[in-house]
């Protein structure tokens, strides 16, 4: 659906669907298969205009622009600055943050040419959010990724899972793991099988502990998007 106007972004209204969401979360689900135009482009900063440079081939660089234009300007709605006027910085392991205004977290994730955004715009002093989303596609190895990837408990839910089902639920426990760590933070510097979310959609509590990190998350699978699967996570 159509967003309001975009308040001081470039994009009026939004062209970006926003999903149902748990409560203090809003999520724009988004395709990344048009390049954006020369106005949206001169939001980005130049060092994301570079990055973009960087990429090899069309289609992942114009992945990367159109994600960061709708970055923007989705965080130029909640925030009220110009989408070009936002400064982000990096956390030990290269999640984004915005500087300002501090309490308006946001999370963003891709797969192939669909991107996700997930923004907490009044998120309480030291929450983070993680989010995922995955392209549902057939896994022929899905079982061999699980052993090296899921924990035991979770690869026997696999096991237990009708074969007609077992890409969805594989997908779905794999993009819990990926909001888990997102949320805190870390990245794969934790490996997934520390991650016990399970791959089911509903709300869970997760205690992550490896070496130092001791921490929990709560998890949950949204609906389906568009043959997308969706995680999302909080701290």
């Amino acid at each position: 659906m159509a967003l309001p106007a975009a308040g001081r972004g470039v994009l009026s209204p939004l062209p970006y669907t926003e999903l149902p969401a748990p409560a203090g979360l809003r999520l724009w689900w988004l395709r990344l298969d048009e390049m954006p135009g020369d106005q949206a482009l001169a939001t980005l900063s130049a060092d994301e205009i570079a990055r973009g440079a960087r990429f090899a081939f069309d289609g992942l660089r114009r992945r990367h622009l159109a994600s960061h234009v709708a970055l923007r300007a989705i965080l130029a709605q909640q925030t009220g600055l110009p989408a070009a006027a936002l400064v982000f910085g990096a956390g030990p392991f290269g999640k984004p943050f915005l500087q300002a205004p501090a309490a308006c977290v946001f999370n963003m994730s891709h797969s192939d040419d669909v991107a996700v955004i997930a923004v907490a715009p009044d998120a309480p002093a030291g929450t983070e959010i993680g989010v995922d989303v995955e392209v549902l596609r057939p896994m022929r190895d899905a079982i061999a990724l699980a052993e090296r990837n899921f924990t035991a408990a979770e690869q026997r839910e696999l096991l237990a899972t009708p074969p007609e089902l077992r890409d969805l639920a594989f997908m779905r426990g794999w993009t819990r793991k990926e909001a888990c760590l997102k949320a805190i933070g870390s990245g794969l510097s934790i490996p997934p099988d520390a991650v016990d979310a399970g791959l089911g959609p509903e709300l869970r509590r997760v205690t992550v502990a490896h070496q130092a990190v001791h921490c929990s998350v709560h998890v949950q699978s949204l609906a389906d998007q568009d043959a997308t699967v969706i995680a999302v996570a909080t701290t």
